[in-house]
């Protein structure tokens, strides 16, 4: 596999891109973390302090530099809008995300979602994987409209039902 990319266009969204999170950009972890509906659908923590946002910030450089996962700033010209990104684990490649409230109904998750899965797809991925905690539809819309189809349903760490989608990775270019 290529090392991850640092930089991805958006391809739709002129002056968009995704750019790998770095420990500078540890502001958009704590804003994130203080969005009401993104603990509760994430795995941000809503108890986050600037320095667990700094340290947030840090274990993801770590993580992207062993190539393990990547996180990405959703960015617009210098305006960190969210993170997107994804992990590796035993199944694969799971892709994962958040937005400030602001950003939302752009379409910029499900672009950003579906460059991912395609890059993921040129080295060679077969399966994709992303998961939403029971309840939020918005992430299963996204689900819906990048392809992946519902794959079974379990419980999250915390107890809380999730469902588990996955997508064939060679079909990304053509959701």
């Amino acid at each position: 596999m290529d090392p991850f990319p640092l930089h991805l266009d958006l391809p739709g969204h002129p002056g968009v891109a995704l750019r790998r999170l770095e420990e500078s950009d540890w502001a958009i972890e704590l804003q994130l973390a203080r969005v009401e509906d993104v603990p509760r659908w994430t795995m941000y923590p809503a108890d986050l302090d600037e320095d667990g946002a700094r340290l947030r910030a840090a274990r993801n450089v770590r993580a992207a530099d062993a190539q393990h996962g990547i996180r990405y700033v959703v960015d617009e010209q210098g305006d960190a809008l969210g993170t997107v990104g994804f992990g590796r684990s035993d199944g694969g490649f799971e892709v994962f995300y958040a937005l400030r409230p602001e950003a939302r109904g752009r379409g910029l998750v499900t672009a950003a979602v579906t460059a991912l899965t395609q890059w993921l797809a040129d080295q060679g991925e077969s399966v994709v994987w992303l998961s939403t905690l029971d309840g939020n539809a918005a992430s299963e819309a996204v689900a819906v409209r990048c392809g992946f189809r519902r794959f079974r349903s379990g419980t999250h760490v915390d107890g809380r039902p999730l469902t588990v989608w996955n997508r064939s990775a060679a079909a990304a270019a053509s959701p």
